[in-house]
């Protein structure tokens, strides 16, 4: 019992340690999608939903195949004087269908398309995940590259801080020197807090989209980085059409419109079955016996003109998909047109933040330089680190803009990677 007990605690320790490392090390962006992939509730409920719906297909099949039932009963009746001793009956039957005129086929076929339209909504269902992590990923990076930035203005009001007091002790510099490089320092040290608290709700986000609200993020790869994609607006609207997954689920909507339309119109042809029965009944075992077979038709003349409704709302269920069809593949050629000129317009204004930040360096290392010397003054220096800072948390804004504008595009043609491109 001792010995069970230590390997338990072994093992429990091993699994701790392991959930623990995969927190604490630095975690890919692979890594968190495929997590996603295998625990999130609603890729889980679109898996379920297409089991269910592959029971469907069996059950439409069902009807066409072999039926057999056993029925059996005991009675007795009469009065106190009755010396009957009550009579049973066992019977055993069997039943199939021969020929329906293709309606249980119909069945079958809208069953199996139902299925794969199901399983486009799954591939739906997956993108957005991706999507959601991938962005929650991008959105953490955005954060935690604005509290270095946060933290690099703060440090650089610090030595301004400590220049001013060393003038200031020295009596080259006012008193007003000093008060001002505490200002500046006091505001930028809750501004470095700001960005904090933005990172950790960063991180409880990415954990959500991961479908694991409650996993600590630790360290992730920095993914901020600008990669081009030349792809034309022509082709990947072209792609767009082939694989969103909403575009393949709608066009199985319609193909089931028109297989159920198929299905309404045969609701008055005849039904052909075979049957077959053995059956034991009598006051004492094996009395008596006797079997049966039947084949029969069943021909419908008149119901009321519930097939010619049927017919009616299948044709308009298909004019209905057909038009919900167009309207889908028009907003997705538009979305698609939309994110490309948004990435285009994320990629021109990239390159103006970096060169903007560029040319605030050199203004800042020129302010920090006459600052240093004794001959800049509090505003100039002020103002070449706030320009700084704002240029960098431009750039850092301007390359998580083109990663959610790559994003958006790849999301608009459908079919994402589990990998950052």
């Amino acid at each position: 019992m001792r010995m069970i007990k230590v390997t338990l605690i072994a093992v429990l320790i091993q699994i701790f340690m392991s959930g623990a490392s995969f927190a604490a090390g630095t975690l890919t962006l692979d890594e968190c999608i495929k997590t996603a992939l295998d625990k999130h509730p609603d890729l889980i409920a679109a898996k379920s939903k297409i089991d269910s719906e592959k029971a469907a297909v069996s059950e439409a099949a069902a009807d066409g195949n072999l039926q057999a039932g056993v029925t059996s009963y005991y009675i007795r009746s009469g009065g106190s004087s009755d010396e009957n001793a009550g009579d049973y009956s066992t019977s055993v039957t069997l039943e199939q269908s021969v020929y329906d005129w293709g309606k249980r086929d119909l069945s079958v076929t809208a069953a199996k398309i139902n299925t794969d339209a199901v399983k486009a909504d799954y591939l739906e269902a997956r993108d957005q995940v991706i999507a959601d992590v991938r962005s929650a990923y991008y959105g953490l990076n955005r954060s935690l590259r604005q509290q270095k930035v946060a933290r690099t203005r703060y440090e650089n009001y610090r030595k301004r801080l400590s220049w001013a007091k060393s003038y200031y002790d020295a009596g080259t510099k006012a008193k007003i020197e000093v008060t001002k490089a505490e200002s500046d320092l006091a505001s930028s040290k809750l501004a470095l807090v700001s960005t904090q608290s933005s990172a950790e709700q960063m991180r409880a986000q990415l954990a959500s989209a991961m479908g694991e609200p409650l996993l600590k993020i630790g360290d992730i790869e920095d993914v901020l980085g600008f990669k081009d994609w030349g792809i034309k607006a022509d082709d990947a609207v072209e792609k767009a059409l082939v694989s969103r997954p909403e575009l393949a689920a709608q066009r199985k909507r319609v193909e089931y419109a028109k297989t159920n339309l198929s299905l309404e119109k045969k609701g008055l042809t005849p039904d052909l079955s075979a049957s077959a029965g053995y059956g034991l009944y009598g006051s004492a075992p094996f009395d008596d016996n006797e079997w049966s077979a039947k084949l029969s038709i069943n021909i419908p003349i008149i119901d009321g003109g519930l097939t010619k409704s049927k017919v009616e709302g299948a044709q308009a269920d298909l004019v209905t998909a057909d038009a919900e069809m167009e309207s889908l593949s028009n907003s997705v050629i538009l979305e698609v047109r939309k994110a490309w000129q948004s990435l285009n317009e994320a990629k021109e204004t990239l390159t103006a933040s970096m060169e903007a930040e560029r040319y605030a360096k050199e203004t800042y290392d020129l302010a920090d330089g006459r600052y240093k010397a004794g001959v800049g003054n509090s505003l100039e220096i002020s103002d070449a680190i706030e320009s700084y800072a704002a240029a960098q948390a431009e750039t850092v804004l301007s390359l998580y803009k083109c990663k959610e504008a790559r994003l958006d595009l790849e999301k608009a043609i459908g079919g994402l990677d589990n990998e950052d491109k």
